[in-house]
């Protein structure tokens, strides 16, 4: 067993070793309905304006799946994906997706035919508590 210090430590180095890492995020501004999204890889960084009162999930996923069409045409042998959208990440594990289906199937579609390239099951995994 290790303390939570050598845990992060271990992670911290587990990542450097991969060559390609994706971040994405959102925004969603309450007052006035402006949304926004954006995904960072490497020395790229991308964001754009979505369309006003765009639900939270809705920007959520959208950089989830900008990061990952952007996965699939690179040729990087492992890539992960850093979120803090945990909504969308428990959208992704519903087995009929009721909200957003159409971006969610898309999303899975991606994953799904990322694994199939790098001969891996896809997952989405749960943060850290």
């Amino acid at each position: 067993m290790c303390t939570t210090r050598e845990l992060r430590q271990h992670a911290l180095m587990a990542m450097a070793q991969v060559a390609e890492r994706d971040s994405s995020d959102h925004s969603v501004d309450p007052e006035s309905g402006r949304t926004g999204a954006a995904f960072v890889t490497g020395g790229t960084e991308l964001s754009w304006r979505m369309s006003d009162n765009c639900s939270t999930l809705q920007t959520e996923l959208v950089p989830i799946q900008h990061a990952l069409e952007h996965a699939l045409h690179r040729q990087e042998a492992t890539v992960v994906i850093h979120t803090d959208s945990w909504t969308g990440l428990q959208a992704l594990q519903q087995p009929h997706p009721k909200d957003n289906v159409r971006l969610t199937t898309t999303i899975l579609g991606s994953l799904q035919s990322l694994s199939r390239r790098e001969g891996v099951s896809g997952s989405t995994g749960s943060p850290a508590t």
